[in-house]
């Protein structure tokens, strides 16, 4: 509780709910509830843990009452903070004997249990991050995995190299199915937005089609949505323009670290498909193909400075090394954002919450300053944004940057 007050003194200028949520994302929730009743209740996220100790699936992500902040639940039993469940349905987020507010979860709607065509159950092909919004998946593997040449940090193509062998779904899906799902979908929520986030392979060029030949199936069968967004490798220029061609209105091509020296250690696979200034180069290509507010690059903040890296940054080199990235792409209409880098072994390696409250508060100034809030949905700050996108606050849980143009100046 001390840490929490310290904070919110140290980032007076921060809303509270973003100081807390950064602190959450870092150091987890504890449950003081039965999670398997209140996980069967809620939408799944994708992003959704397990407890450890009680066996079950918890919910991915609460909402907080009062303004709608989207919050990761990560389980960890040793976090100071804690959902319970004061009055029957009355969710409140706690640390101490300290009432941080009402929370609420997603309601699970009514796709869930319903099949396609081939007997699959529905929420096989897609996740709901949000009310509007469905993420589905146009490569089940990351050929860079099985190569020896996967992003450092991730978790994710591990897995999808288990589901595939247990041959839970096919490399590359039916995307007539697919499509067919999210129109399933759709007729239970008010579906706004699609997001495609897949594996990677070594040939960019056919990366592209998979995510071209997935978006034209979706699109055709589940009528018009406000806003496609694909999450790839760095695509040439003729890529790009196929995707714009479909109707993608976003792209993240996430370079995950800024350092020269620490990018090929660190994203081996891109490293060798791409190469960084290549990288570069195409987002800079894309801000002229999509336009600003809809072209963005991802960093997973800390992880420059963890201690297995050889050459690793001290906290305080990479913070700098980060907000020198975000300079350099804001500069050219490129939107940076990060993830909170938070080990899965020991959360002892990640950095201080203050570093990511920094880090984001510095971001934020250089939006500012370039004006790229606009391009972004805000045409001021202190309201929802009227389109979803890159700022889409249901979408970005796991992140908190997305939410100082929505919070600061709220009402």
């Amino acid at each position: 509780m001390e840490y929490l007050d310290d904070l919110l003194k140290r980032f007076p200028e921060t809303p509270e709910h973003i100081v807390i949520k950064a602190d959450v994302l870092r150091r987890g929730v504890n449950f003081n509830l039965r999670l398997e009743d209140l996980a069967m209740r809620s939408c799944t996220t994708g992003l959704s843990t397990k407890d450890g100790r009680q066996g079950v699936e918890a919910p991915g992500q609460f909402h907080f009452g009062t303004d709608n902040t989207t919050v990761d639940i990560l389980v960890d039993q040793d976090s100071p903070y804690e959902i319970v469940e004061k009055n029957p349905a009355d969710y409140r987020l706690m640390i101490g004997e300290r009432d941080l507010g009402e929370i609420h979860f997603t309601p699970r709607p009514g796709y869930y249990g319903l099949e396609t065509s081939d007997g699959r159950q529905c929420t096989d092909y897609v996740v709901q991050r949000g009310p509007n919004c469905l993420l589905v998946t146009p490569l089940n593997s990351c050929a860079f995995f099985r190569k020896g040449d996967a992003c450092r940090f991730c978790a994710l193509s591990a897995v999808m190299d288990h589901e595939l062998r247990e041959k839970r779904l096919p490399m590359v899906p039916n995307y007539e199915i697919l499509a067919e799902a999210v129109a399933i979908a759709s007729e239970h929520i008010e579906l706004r937005e699609i997001k495609l986030n897949g594996g990677s392979v070594y040939h960019v060029t056919k990366e592209a089609e998979y995510n071209k030949k997935c978006a034209e199936h979706i699109l055709s069968t589940a009528g018009s949505i406000e806003e496609v967004t694909v999450f790839s490798q760095a695509l040439d220029e003729d890529g790009q323009k196929q995707l714009k061609d479909v109707g993608v209105t976003n792209v993240f091509f996430d370079m995950e670290a800024w350092d020269e020296h620490l990018w090929e250690q660190i994203v081996p696979g891109k490293a060798k498909t791409v190469g960084r200034a290549e990288w570069l180069r195409r987002l800079e290509t894309a801000v002229g193909i999509f336009g600003r507010g809809h072209v963005a690059c991802n960093f997973v903040a800390g992880f420059e400075s963890a201690p297995f890296l050889q050459g690793c940054l001290s906290h305080e080199e990479s913070l700098r090394s980060y907000l020198e990235g975000f300079r350099w792409l804001t500069e050219r209409g490129i939107v940076p954002s990060f993830t909170v880098w938070v080990p899965l072994t020991d959360r002892r390696l990640s950095p201080k919450t203050e570093y990511f409250l920094t880090l984001a508060e510095e971001l934020h100034k250089m939006l500012l300053e370039h004006d790229m809030y606009p391009d972004l949905g805000f045409p001021e700050l202190g309201v929802d944004p009227p389109t979803l996108g890159l700022y889409c606050y249901y979408c970005r849980s796991m992140q908190f940057a997305q939410d100082y143009p929505r919070l600061i100046g709220r009402d």
